[in-house]
């Protein structure tokens, strides 16, 4: 991880301290698919174990993982996360549950201690460059158990400048026809400029080149996209 890398980093972190209260509570009206969104992710996590080991990559508040629990309610959950206070509202999210662990830690650089059947992440990885996204794909795919999965539910770049404008288009007017108050709509503008997704093209081409099969965007409704591989 370079310099910059460190103060994006930080700045991330700083970002979603703040908003860890109010995170859940935004993400319907921040991203206008939402119940296919996380719902396909939740059905793409497949295992043949009632209780597989799953680790949730950029977790926050914990709702993918949330999607997921249903599905296994017994599956022994891993949720890394860089921001301690997102973390803290996953906690209590699953508060009395005796199969959740919670580690802060930037998961770029971060030794996972196990290997897992499931590896699952949403809306994080599109913060990294390109480079760091290319070998974290390759970091999970060595931590996965054979026959494992990864679903990825992530934000993409559009393949062409046009195609990027319209989802920036559609996504903002979306967001502005909205109820959330004014101070939280440039809050949400401002956290974009953090962002960094790379096209749909490359993401699923990164996988591949790790060793990845089954390789496919499994949905996408402009600018999210739900990206599937298995080991």
């Amino acid at each position: 991880m370079t310099p910059e890398d460190g103060w994006m980093s930080k700045g991330i972190k700083e970002a979603f301290d703040d908003i860890a209260q109010k995170y859940d509570g935004q993400r319907r009206q921040l991203i206008p698919c939402f119940d296919d969104f996380y719902g396909i992710a939740a059905q793409l996590a497949c295992s043949d174990s009632p209780t597989p080991e799953i680790l949730d990559i950029g977790a926050g508040t914990g709702l993918l993982t949330r999607y997921v629990s249903m599905k296994f309610p017994e599956a022994r959950f891993t949720l890394v996360d860089l921001s301690k206070e997102m973390l803290n509202a996953a906690r209590r999210r699953f508060e009395g549950r005796g199969n959740f662990r919670y580690i802060v830690a930037d998961y770029t650089s971060y030794e996972f201690e196990s290997t897992y059947d499931i590896v699952i992440s949403s809306l994080s990885i599109h913060h990294l460059e390109n480079g760091e996204k290319r070998r974290l794909y390759r970091r999970i795919y060595q931590a996965l158990n054979d026959g494992g999965t990864f679903v990825n539910a992530d934000q993409v770049l559009g393949p062409t400048a046009g195609c990027e404008d319209r989802y920036q288009q559609y996504w903002k007017e979306t967001i502005l026809a909205g109820t959330l108050p004014t101070c939280e709509v440039e809050a949400a503008f401002s956290r974009m400029k953090m962002d960094v997704p790379a096209k749909l093209a490359d993401n699923l081409d990164w996988l591949t080149e790790c060793g990845f099969r089954d390789v496919d965007v499994y949905y996408k409704y402009f600018t999210f996209a739900v990206m599937s591989a298995r080991k």
